[in-house]
């Protein structure tokens, strides 16, 4: 696969074999929640059966006490087999043949009305995500959950109630490592959950599955007018562990709620468009490669004439705390640094926007983010939160 070039031949081809197995196991897990929910919504064991004895002795009758009056035992379990095809529609697998997407394949599956019930996603490093959303119009402890399964199996959950977001370790049932609400400045953590991130094995594997789930909606950025955050928050002070950040919130927000805590976003995203259509495509170019740093150049020209220290773009800083450096600003390749697109900071909300550039369709890679957001925040004073954003050119 082309984006694990360190295995082997035989390697990638049972590393193919787990992904199709991680798929198979996907289906099958949507399969036993519909099980789950039909049988919850059918059976009543208080329900009154026919006399022992009688015809039809055992099973159960339409006399008071809920279920399906026109269903007979029999017939329960008919129509309990047909469930799979008349309560979710399952859409053909879309598989990515281009090679150029983080994912491998996906699969949707809708409800009779036409919503969007669940998502299966397998990504091409062996992670995957399944997606659930809740029913229309019917009330529910949450809108949409996803739960990110890292290649080595380890499970994250991402669980959204308008905008206040549980992150739990261990899945949906797993334990809560924090909860915050979406407001006008960022993320704000809700100081009455107990964290776990002091494991620093929780810290991290939540920080690499938020990653996850932010690659895989970020690309569908301004379709619907949607944006995709990444916000983090300083993590609670621990002796020999300075300048951590902690993962709070991943999701998709109306471009309103994202320009209210990002409020240069809107001149951000046209100063990108400038830098590609200045540079003239793609195909006027040796390399992919060639044509992202051309726009980046000029991205950067443009976002530093505004002549503004606090937003500015190619800055680098350091990846973590170390000894202070005589240098007022780290000059680009500056060991241990690590540079940022684009940053936008608020001193009055104590708010840091992060920029990061891209002109293709890969995203952030998990350590990336992590580093952004915790060399940001340690470059800059007086910060209560890092949002992450990614910036496409607009076709």
């Amino acid at each position: 696969m082309p984006d694990l070039p360190y295995r082997s031949t035989s390697d990638r081809a049972h590393w193919r074999e787990i992904i199709l197995l991680r798929r198979r196991l996907l289906s099958l897990k949507a399969q036993t929640r519909l099980l789950r929910h039909e049988f919850a919504r059918k059976y009543n064991p208080d329900q009154p059966r026919v006399p022992a004895g009688s015809e039809g002795g055992g099973q159960w009758t339409s006399g008071g006490g809920g279920g399906d009056p026109s269903l007979t035992g029999t017939d329960w379990l008919g129509d309990l087999g047909n469930a799979l095809s008349t309560a979710l529609s399952f859409s053909d697998v879309v598989a990515d043949t281009s090679g150029e997407e983080s994912w491998a394949f996906y699969q949707d599956a809708t409800r009779p009305d036409g919503s969007l019930a669940e998502r299966a996603v397998v990504n091409r490093d062996g992670s995957t995500i399944q997606s659930e959303f809740a029913e229309p119009g019917k009330q529910n402890d949450w809108d949409e959950r996803h739960t990110v399964t890292s290649p080595e199996g380890s499970k994250t959950t991402f669980e959204t109630s308008d905008r206040t977001q549980t992150i739990r370790d261990g899945g949906p049932d797993g334990e809560i490592v924090s909860r915050a609400t979406w407001t006008e400045r960022g993320p704000e953590r809700e100081a009455t959950v107990q964290q776990v991130f002091a494991q620093e094995g929780v810290r991290r594997a939540v920080s690499a599955a938020g990653t996850i789930l932010f690659g895989w909606l970020s690309p569908g950025d301004d379709i619907d007018g949607q944006r995709t955050v990444m916000g983090f928050v300083p993590r609670d002070y621990q002796p020999g562990k300075p300048g951590q950040m902690d993962l709070a919130f991943v999701g998709n927000l109306t471009a309103e709620e994202a320009k209210n805590a990002c409020h240069m976003l809107g001149k951000v995203q046209k100063l990108t468009d400038d830098a590609a259509e200045a540079a003239g495509g793609p195909r006027l170019f040796s390399s992919m490669a060639t044509y992202g740093t051309n726009v980046h150049v000029r991205f950067k020209n443009f976002v530093n004439d505004f002549h503004n220290e606090n937003f500015r773009a190619e800055r680098s800083f350091l990846k973590e705390a170390a000894e202070p450096t005589s240098k007022e600003e780290l000059d680009i390749g500056y060991p241990r640094s690590v540079r940022v697109d684009a940053f936008e900071y608020r001193p009055e909300d104590r708010t840091l926007c992060v920029y990061d550039l891209k002109t293709g369709r890969r995203g952030l890679s998990v350590r990336r983010s992590d580093i952004l957001a915790t060399a940001a925040y340690l470059g800059m004073s007086k910060v209560d939160r890092v949002i992450m954003l990614e910036i496409r050119p607009r076709k």
